[in-house]
């Protein structure tokens, strides 16, 4: 038996907090000083590295069927 796949999709809040880490220190705060927005910039920058990894895991885009094993789904007798 094959095992169940996980269906809920989680890259794509890595990139709604790199959204909120972007936007939320000019929007609210706009006494901040430069280095503070950079840093939240920082923030934001690895979050989207990291949701882009996870949407690679989660796509299969990284996994490539080996020659000698036959695709997935296709019956041993045919």
């Amino acid at each position: 038996m094959t095992e169940p796949k996980n269906e809920t999709p989680v890259a794509v809040w890595y990139f709604i907090g790199a959204t909120f880490a972007g936007a939320l220190p000019n929007l609210l705060f706009p006494g901040l000083d430069a280095w503070v927005r950079v840093l939240f910039i920082l923030v934001a920058l690895v979050l989207i590295f990291a949701g882009f990894a996870q949407l690679r895991r989660e796509t299969g885009w990284g996994t490539k069927p080996k020659r000698d094993e036959p695709p997935a789904g296709a019956s041993p007798g045919a």
